[in-house]
This record gives C-alpha cells, structure tokens and sequence, in this order.
C-alpha cells in the first residue's frame, strides 16, 4: 500500500519519522491471507470501494446493500478495521487523501497493480514491468477504439504518467447483466470484424509464443493430468491447420461492463490483442460467470454456451454450426489455459478461484476426448486432479497413468475428511457421472458413481483406518508427505498398502486378492511390531487372531473413552448398513455350456468390489428342500450335488412322476422365495441364481420334466419375480466347439424358446428386467450385465 500511494503523491508511515507528518486514519476489508484488499479514508460518507465490487448473485447483492446500509448509519468503526496514519505530501498530488478515495489493490504478484477511484475517476497504477505493459497496451487500444466508428462505450483515458492512466467513469446509468443479450452479441459481432482473419497455425506468433510458455511450466500444483490433456490437444494441431482469430477485450465478462440501453460501456481493456480466436470473449463471459459467480457445473455452463449464442432472431455466433463452434471452444480452452497456467505458476499463493477453474477447464477438456477416452478414464484424472495439492496417499494403486485402472479395481484413497467432502461434491457435480449412491460411514465414504455409460467408479475415501470397530492405523501417518509420482498419484507408502491388505484380510475372516499378494512378503523382513504380529497370524493360518486383535487394542486410540466412541460409532456404521441396504436377485439362463458359471463368478466378485453389495450364489433354486435323490445325505453332501448329477439320478418316464417331482421343487420355490427374502434380500445381498425357474418351463432334458409348458409357465405367475434375468446364448458353432452332446437343431430349438420366453416376460413385466445376451465376447457380456445392473439401480 505504501509503494502504491507514494507514486500518487504520499508518503505513509505507521509512525512520526521528522514531526511534519499530518495524520489519518483509514480503514480496510482484507484479503484471505490478511493483506488489505479494498482501503480508504474512514471519513468517506459513501462506500467508494463498492466501485470495485461485482454484485453478480444474490449473495453479493445482499453484501452491497450490508455495507450501503452501514455507512448510511455512519457504523464503519464497528464493522471495519481502521488504522492511524501518518503522511507527508508532494507539490502535485493525484488526488486528496482526506477526500472521497478508494483503493483496490491486486494479489497478483507479476501483474502488481492497484485501481484507484478519486475525483469521480479511476486510476490504474501500475507496480512491475509486466503491469507497466498492461496499462500501456489498455492506454493504445483505448486510443485507437475512441478514433473509430463504433456502437459500444469505452472510458476516455489519459496517459498520466509511465506507471499510471487516468479512465473516465462508465458505471453511471448502467445495469450488470450476467447473461449474454442481443446487445452483447451485436457487440462481439462488431469487435470480431476489427482485424479478422483466418491464418495458418505456423503464421500464428501468439499461440506458439504461448505452446513455447506453456511446455516449459515447472509447477509441482498445475494438474498433471490436465496438463496431459493439453499436450495431447496440442500434438493434433498441425501447422496448416487454418484458424480464424482477430480483435478480443480479453476480460470480456460481466464484472468489467454495464448494459446502457441498447449497448454496452465496457472497460478493463488491458488484455485486449488483435490474434485470438474468434468468440473468444463471448466463451470467456459465459464460463467466467458460470464458474465463479453462479458456481455452475460444466454441464450448465455447456448448456448456456449452446443458447446464449443465438440472438432473438435467430441469428447464431456460430452459424447454427456445432462443428465450428466445438472448434472455437477448443482454441478458446487452449489459449486461455496456457496464459493462465503460466500465470498462476508464477504466483506464490493461489486464490479458491483458481482450483474451482481448474477443476471447470478439465471438465471442459473432456469434449475433445470423446473419441479418445472412456468417461471412466477421465473421471479418474480429474478425480486425482481435484487433490493433486492435497494431503492423501492412495492405497495399492498401481505405478502407471490413473486412467488405465482395471474396470473392476476400485480406489482406495486415505485423506483427511474435508478432502474426502470436496471428491463427494466433486463427482455429485461431474457432466460425466449420471448417479452417486455413497455409505456414509463414521470413517469413510464408500462411493459408487455410475457414469453416462453405465461403467462404475468405486471409491473408499477414508481419514480413520478403522477394522471391526477398531482403528487399526493412523490415516495421518498413511497420507502425510507422500511425494508425487510422473503420473500425478500420491501414492502410499508399500508398507502401508501391505498392512492395510493384510489387516482387512486377517481381522475380516477373508483372503488376500491374488493381485495384492505380492505385498505380503514385504511384511516378513519388517520389524515393526505391528507387522510382527501380522505375520505370527498369518503363518499360523489365521487360526488365532486373538493375538493380534489384542495387540490393535492396546493402541491408545481404541482404550478408554475412546474405545467406547468407536464401539458406538461401529454399531451405528452397521445400523445404517441394515437401514440403508437393499438386495435384489438375478438369474442366469441358457443351455449349457454358454460359459455361464465363468460369467456367474466374475459378475459376483464385480458387484461385491464396484457396487458393494455382498452377493450369495444358489444353484438352479432356493434349495429349502433337499434333491430328492439325497434324502439320506447330510445338507453338506447335498450342497455338492450339481444339476447334471440330479438330472441323471431322477429320470421321470411317467406325467405322474414329473407331476410329483415338480410339485415338490415348485413348493421349495414357494416357500424359499420368502426365506430368501428374510433371509438375504431385505439385508442387503444380492442373490444370484445359476439357472432358474424358466428351466421348467423350457429346457425338459435339464429338468427332467414332461408336463405342458403351459402349466409350467402358468406356475411362474405366482413366484416373486426376479429384478434381473439374463439369458446367455450362442450360435450353435460355437457351442458344438464347447459341447459335442447336443446337436444343432437342438440348439437352435432352445435357444429359441428361451428368447421367445424372454420377450413375452419383459413385455408383460415392465418392473423386472429379461435380457438376452450373444455370449461370444466374455467381456463384452460382462460390461452389458454390469451396465444394465447400474443403470436400472
């Protein structure tokens, strides 16, 4: 402030230096960080430095009307800080200081400069080089616009001196307008044809000066992934690729204009330049304001960019072309990131706004990989984008791109809680996520997002390692200082990533998944004494867990009080999983060897890992009553019988026999279905069925059945009807290369039944689902299921 107000004239100090000195007291709103933002003299009777403020939404409006009021009470020494002054003053000053003056002072360190409003004028005071070329290149275009016809407003301007223009005052009658009007768009329309030209990329100095900048950042907080984004963008454009640019304001957005009748007074000019690309300023207007002012996702503001471009006749920026305008859209990202990129890698402290746009330009980015990437993909970059300048470390994540993760890996991420809100917010808003469903526990967040195309993203975001009720790690140790790797992950120590395996293994009752099991041989050469106690367990074969429970419990975080506060906090996790779960079930039909049991058992392990559900797998029926053929066995033995053996061991010649074995497994579906629902639906589970009722009515081989299928399928209207019902089928070369038994007219026969079934069951039933699927690509069919599962959800 002192540097500021000596080229004006004065000399301020804290305190008397010769005794000459005069004395005021002024009074200032800070910055976040403490710094003055907004300062003037404590006698001013009107709220001069509401000159600098935008009230763009309600929140600000309210805020101007709070101060408007408080001055008008003459209240400024109770709301605002004041502090005495003393000060000596040049022969020439710009201004007087125990007048009516306001001072709006900038954080941005290369662009250092301050406005100041005074004698119903606003001064620009430039503090470095960099703003020292601003103010001059604001001075020369505001200049040559006054000589030249136009139907828009601008501020007389004059050249006080190297570091300082004088800007009339524009604001006088004028409305803010947040949305783009016809007089905005006859404006950019005319501003578009000053120096307009369309010119080879090769010829165009400005944007490879830019490319040049932008490719030599060294800033650990710029994402890393939306820097890949960029470079890729980059690498498409080819030197005679042709691009149409010309005259832009280059702050053109709703902060830095007023709407007087049928045109608009617009200042701010010292970004203006005659080689950006054409609709620049009317993109930068509408995502600046979604995105700062509105707090708008970018779906909105997508939505806005479309309608705001076309007048109320009709007439369209962009010629009603979607092709031209996505091309416009993707120079406006290109040469807007990499300026601003290379500016905020040149600030010492970021402002909010800055993660907010980072975070809008990445989605936005996301339109020009449509071809390139899965949604999935990109919301995992972003995902890891979003707290790339945040404390975490990511469990068991592989060393490669984030994007390239297993369809069926989830993500485990240990972050503090207020990081773990901001990723929730972050996937409930993203354009590429169509539903979150999320467990709330007292630990973590257990997130599921289901994106556009029905593909899963599953997220565990947790500040407190907590097992059965006990917190078995310290999270902060977990994500404190874990450095950054080439593809932006902080990933957690090895070390930890073992424990954490090993621990939600052991006290889970559970095995290792083959692919984490290469951490546990790290556990066998620590020393730690946790790890110690790790291994005792697991070369015991997890026999005794005892030891190792009471080792976890003599950490000081589960003894005490605290030990209670987790007991409790456990309880109510599980009451919430009761009250918040619910099951379904899912069958699989088809004639054998459709590969059924294989998509069967990786369905099950998708659900359990990507929708966290726990699933039960049953065998044809409910199983309430035993296989007639095994009334002597145990229930074990039963267990082991599979559909072959009983279709070999209880062949029926007669009706009568098919009669009364069907009547025995159709009272075991009566009866079943509800202790299913007892017993595994109403908790939660998701049952799946390896083969289903329909064999009865199809498939009389498999079942041994020789009654009508009419009667069959009568007996089906009285079941609970399954959510999900799949059939897998196959051409019959195929299945005569996995099968030689049956032949291909069979084939064809039963195949074609079970289709017929299928349709006239999805047409009566509209509240369940019966889907067949060609089962010739393994994970084609499992991305069909998994996406039919998620989108009916």
């Amino acid at each position: 402030m002192k540097a500021i107000l000596k080229l004006t004239g004065y000399d301020f100090s804290p305190k008397k230096i010769n005794g000459n000195e005069e004395s005021i007291k002024l009074s200032y709103i800070a910055n976040s960080d403490g710094s003055p933002k907004w300062i003037w003299n404590s006698q001013n009777k009107v709220p001069s430095f509401l000159k600098f403020y935008n009230a763009g939404n309600k929140s600000s409006w309210l805020f101007t009307k709070m101060i408007q009021v408080i001055f008008a009470l003459q209240l400024q020494r109770l709301f605002f800080k004041q502090k005495k002054w003393f000060y000596t003053v040049d022969e020439n000053p710009l201004f007087d200081c125990k007048g009516d003056w306001a001072l709006f002072t900038s954080s941005e360190v290369s662009n250092n400069k301050a406005v100041l409003y005074a004698n119903k004028t606003f001064y620009k005071i430039a503090c470095t080089e960099n703003a020292i070329e601003l103010i001059e290149n604001e001075y020369k275009v505001l200049k040559e616009l006054q000589l030249a016809p136009k139907s828009f407003t601008t501020p007389l301007v004059r050249m006080v001196n190297k570091q300082i223009i004088q800007l009339s005052d524009v604001s006088i009658n004028g409305k803010r307008k947040t949305k783009i009007s016809d007089s905005h768009l006859k404006v950019l329309n005319e501003m578009a044809l000053i120096k307009k030209q369309t010119i080879a990329v090769e010829n165009w100095a400005w944007f490879r000066q830019l490319e040049s900048n932008f490719l030599e950042i060294q800033d650990s907080r710029i994402p890393q992934n939306l820097v890949r984004k960029i470079e890729f963008l980059l690498n498409t454009v080819t030197n005679k690729q042709r691009v149409t640019i010309g005259f832009s304001q280059g702050d053109f957005t709703p902060w830095n204009q007023f709407e007087q009748g049928d045109t608009i007074a617009i200042y701010d000019w010292e970004l203006a330049r005659v080689d950006r690309p054409y609709a620049f300023d009317y993109f930068h207007f509408v995502i600046q304001q979604g995105a700062l002012v509105d707090r708008k996702n970018w779906s909105s503001i997508y939505k806005d960019l479309k309608e705001q471009c076309v007048d109320s006749k009709g007439n369209c920026l962009f010629n009603n072309d979607l092709d031209t305008f996505k091309t416009q859209l993707k120079w406006y990202f290109l040469t807007n990131c990499m300026h601003y990129l290379k500016e905020y890698a040149e600030q010492e402290k970021w402002q909010n706004k800055i993660e907010r746009l980072l975070n809008l330009w990445n989605e936005g980015l996301d339109l020009f990989f449509e071809e390139d990437k899965a949604p999935r993909e990109l919301v995992i970059m972003e995902v890891f984008d979003s707290i790339q300048n945040s404390e975490y470390g990511a469990l068991k994540f592989p060393n490669f791109a984030p994007e390239k993760l297993n369809e069926a890996s989830d993500i485990d991420l240990v972050i503090e809680k207020k990081g773990a809100k901001k990723l929730l917010h972050l996937l409930m808003n993203h354009h590429l996520v169509s539903r979150v469903s999320v467990q709330k526990k007292s630990f973590k967040y257990a997130i599921q997002a289901v994106l556009v195309d029905g593909s899963i993203l599953a997220l565990d975001l947790i500040w407190q390692i907590k097992v059965r009720g006990l917190e078995v790690m310290d999270a902060h140790e977990v994500y404190k200082n874990n450095p950054l790797s080439p593809f932006g992950i902080k990933q957690a120590r090895t070390i930890d990533s073992a424990r954490f395996t090993a621990l939600s293994s052991l006290l889970t009752n559970t095995n290792v998944p083959s692919r984490y099991s290469h951490y546990l041989p790290l556990l066998e050469k620590s020393q730690n004494v946790l790890d110690l106690q790790i291994n005792y367990c697991i070369q015991n074969n997890k026999s005794d867990i005892s030891r190792l429970l009471q080792f976890i419990k003599k950490n000081p975080k589960n003894q005490s009080l605290l030990y209670l506060k987790n007991s409790i906090m456990a309880v109510l996790d599980m009451l919430q999983n009761y009250t918040n779960k619910s099951g379904y079930v899912i069958t699989f039909s088809g004639i054998n060897d459709t590969e059924k049991s294989t998509v069967i058992e990786k369905i099950a392990q998708r659900i359990q890992k990507q929708l966290r559900k726990p699933v039960v797998v049953l065998r044809q029926r409910p199983s309430i009553l035993p296989l007639l053929s095994n009334w002597n066995q145990s229930k074990e033995a039963t267990e082991l019988v599979t559909i072959n053996t009983q279709s070999s061991q209880e062949k029926n010649k007669t009706t009568v026999a098919s009669l009364f074995r069907f009547s025995y497994y159709y009272l075991d579906y009566m009866i079943g279905q509800f202790v299913i629902y007892f017993k595994y639906i109403i908790r939660g589970y998701v049952v799946v069925y390896d083969k289903y009722y329909f064999d009865f009515i199809n498939d009389s081989k498999q079942s041994d059945n020789l009654l009508p299928k009419k009667l069959t399928a009568f007996g089906y209207h009285f079941l609970m009807q399954p959510d999900f019902n799949f059939l897998l089928f196959a051409d019959d070369s195929t299945l005569m290369k996995r099968e030689q038994e049956p032949t291909k007219n069979a084939i064809e026969e039963l195949t074609s039944d079970y289709r017929e079934l299928f349709e006239s069951q999805q047409k009566r039933r509209s509240s369940s689902i019966y889907q067949s699927i060609n089962n010739v690509d393994f994970d084609v069919t499992m991305n069909q299921v998994l996406k039919t599962l998620t989108i009916m959800n």
